[in-house]
């Protein structure tokens, strides 16, 4: 799963690059990653991108996240909400992050 969400990603952030007729590298730079970013996306050297740089991408880009991800149909009221959330999220330790997950599973499967 986590494969195939990668590579959504990468089609579609290669897809709004040509688009919008910029460079990996400029890109890169205007999110404030590391100049070779979204270069190491495009050769697969970047299997899985951490979420807070999807979003600092989809930023620079003008793009929702969502779009990025392949989640277009995803309703989000309030995109720095949630993008105030991934930055917490990404600020947690691994061991802290466990039991928010647990608990947001849980939230989830009752919403359903």
């Amino acid at each position: 799963m986590i494969v195939e969400i990668s590579e959504i990603f990468r089609a579609n952030l290669l897809r709004v690059l040509q688009e919008r007729k910029v460079s990996a590298a400029s890109v890169s730079r205007k999110a404030g990653l590391n100049i070779r970013a979204v270069k190491d996306i495009e050769e697969r050297r970047a299997k899985s991108p951490r979420i807070l740089t999807v979003f600092k991408l989809a930023e620079a880009l003008e793009v929702p996240p969502a779009e990025l991800l392949g989640l277009e149909k995803c309703q989000c009221s309030n995109s720095s909400e949630l993008s105030e959330a991934v930055e917490f999220f990404s600020s947690l330790s691994q061991e802290q992050r466990e039991p928010l997950l647990a608990a947001i599973r849980q939230l989830i499967a009752v919403a359903k």
